[in-house]
């Protein structure tokens, strides 16, 4: 998405030091420069709409230049005095005008920006007596920036242009943390081999659409946290630290897009270690940056891309592996669906190591956040509740434990097949597969009949109170209403459509 603002700079042959709106009012509609920022669109692990939507973070990030309020929101937009440079470049890639000084003089009557040319003598750089039509009418080809550069003004070709913007990018500052916005550069230009943005020509009209050159990590971390590590790729990096709101402080930092995301961030917060980052996910489904995308990232941010989902004709997209495979030491794609995952209690929101009565017992006992699992009624169901939910606890954003009723869903869609311990479900609406692991159940540290496929589902027995749903599947699929809570058992992760 783009938002548009209407900031013109018009013909300047009667603007004068006098009243700037009555100078806008009076001169000349024939030469009209309109310039327009793009935000920086989200583009974390949300990657499919579906998913977007779920997760409460569909839309764009605001940039550099913020007006915060209004029905818009945070928007991007310059604000008075801010200055870019203009070039003008023939067909044959000559500059014919160079490094001229734009700026944001003022508001017309109608709230639309003005954009001026700096006239000769009124501040250093490249100015002009030149009226908007001449500058705009020396070329064909125009490349916008900002922020303004003064030692720009010696670029004589294209090639001078390209290599400013590509040098901009290869040599960002690792510390950002004492400036953002001057390493934040936004570029429209329509000269081949640089292109950014969009600029379109309609007679004396010239539009700009400037667009983010690099990416932007975004992360929160709890307000007072102290930096321990912070990583991207094989090098350290120094954020900004834009406000501090809600408890939180939020960084940023910009780098050169291309690149696989490979994020680490560790800090300290009340006298404790703590990390996240992208880590292996990055082999499951790696993610290339884009200019102009925003990363999200914090501890309570998505850890597994949705597009490990697969859509098999339900009302959820199903997780291709169990929860918990991801950290097992085999990370190949294609066989990640034949890994065990990790063995949770009913109810219970990471793998403890140990179940059965004893266990189970223990761990409600212990229990702080509410109800203990073992004393929820019947008929209660805690998908999506992370005290309770091992895939939305572990695995972050809209990921959790299906429903039976879910299950049921699928085992309706689908046909099963079963070869060397692993389920095939086929859709017959999508012809999507889905790999399932058989893997038993624990009452102990040794599995049971690991020739079945048993999987938690949220929902518990509508008729006792020690039960809970689960799965049951070996030459069919169905429901078993008999399995207890204190039973050990695999989880694969849905999200809703």
């Amino acid at each position: 998405m783009i938002r548009t603002f209407s900031l013109f700079a018009f013909l300047m042959l009667l603007l004068g030091c006098a009243d700037e709106r009555q100078a806008t009012e009076n001169t000349s509609q024939e030469a009209r420069l309109t310039v327009t920022v793009g935000a920086m669109t989200e583009g974390g692990y949300h990657t499919t709409t579906a998913a977007t939507t779920a997760a409460g973070s569909e839309g764009e990030q605001p940039a550099t230049r913020v007006v915060y309020g209004g029905a818009g929101g945070e928007q991007t937009a310059f604000q008075t005095g801010d200055v870019f440079g203009l070039f003008v470049v023939d067909e044959e890639g000559a500059v014919k005008a160079a490094n001229v000084k734009v700026y944001c003089s003022g508001f017309d009557n109608a709230g639309a920006t003005v954009w001026s040319i700096y006239k000769e003598g009124e501040a250093q750089g490249n100015s002009s007596n030149s009226p908007m039509a001449d500058i705009l009418g020396k070329g064909t080809r125009y490349l916008a920036y900002y922020p303004y550069d003064e030692g720009l003004s010696g670029a004589t070709d294209a090639d001078d242009l390209k290599a400013y913007v590509a040098t901009f990018i290869n040599t960002l500052p690792k510390d950002q943390s004492s400036s953002f916005t001057d390493n934040d550069l936004l570029v429209a230009s329509n000269i081949e081999g640089a292109e950014y943005g969009e600029v379109k020509v309609e007679g004396q009209h010239v539009g700009l659409t400037f667009a983010h050159a690099s990416a932007m990590l975004k992360f929160s971390l709890p307000q007072g946290a102290v930096r321990y590590d912070y990583f991207l790729g094989d090098e350290g990096f120094t954020p900004y630290l834009k406000e501090t709101t809600g408890g939180r402080d939020e960084y940023r930092y910009l780098f050169k897009a291309g690149g696989l995301l490979d994020i680490c961030i560790k800090y300290v917060y009340d006298g404790k270690l703590y990390r996240f980052a992208t880590d292996k996910w990055k082999l499951l489904s790696p993610i290339m940056t884009e200019a102009g995308h925003c990363y999200t990232m914090n501890e309570t941010a998505i850890k597994v891309p949705y597009d490990v989902a697969v859509d098999m004709g339900t009302s959820v997209m199903w997780a291709s592996f169990n929860l918990g495979a991801e950290d097992e030491q085999i990370i190949v794609d294609g066989h990640i669906a034949e890994l065990r995952g990790s063995i949770v209690m009913w109810g219970v929101n990471n793998d403890t190591g140990s179940y059965g009565s004893a266990a189970y017992t223990q761990y409600c006992n212990s229990f702080a956040d509410g109800i203990a699992p073992k004393q929820l009624p019947i008929g209660y169901c805690w998908t999506a509740d992370p005290c309770y939910d091992a895939a939305t606890y572990q695995w972050g954003g809209a990921w959790r434990t299906p429903t039976a009723e879910e299950w049921e869903e699928l085992f309706r869609v689908c046909s099963c097949a079963v070869s060397g311990g692993i389920i095939t479900l086929t859709s017959k609406k999508t012809n999507n597969t889905l790999k399932i692991k058989q893997v038993g159940y624990y009452d102990s540290a040794t599995p049971t009949q690991t020739t079945t496929g048993y999987y938690w589902s949220s929902s518990a027995s509508t008729q006792n109170s020690t039960k809970a749903l689960s799965t049951i599947i070996d030459k069919s699929a169905r429901i078993h209403t008999n399995a207890s809570r204190y039973t050990g058992l695999p989880v694969r992760p849905v999200f809703t459509k």
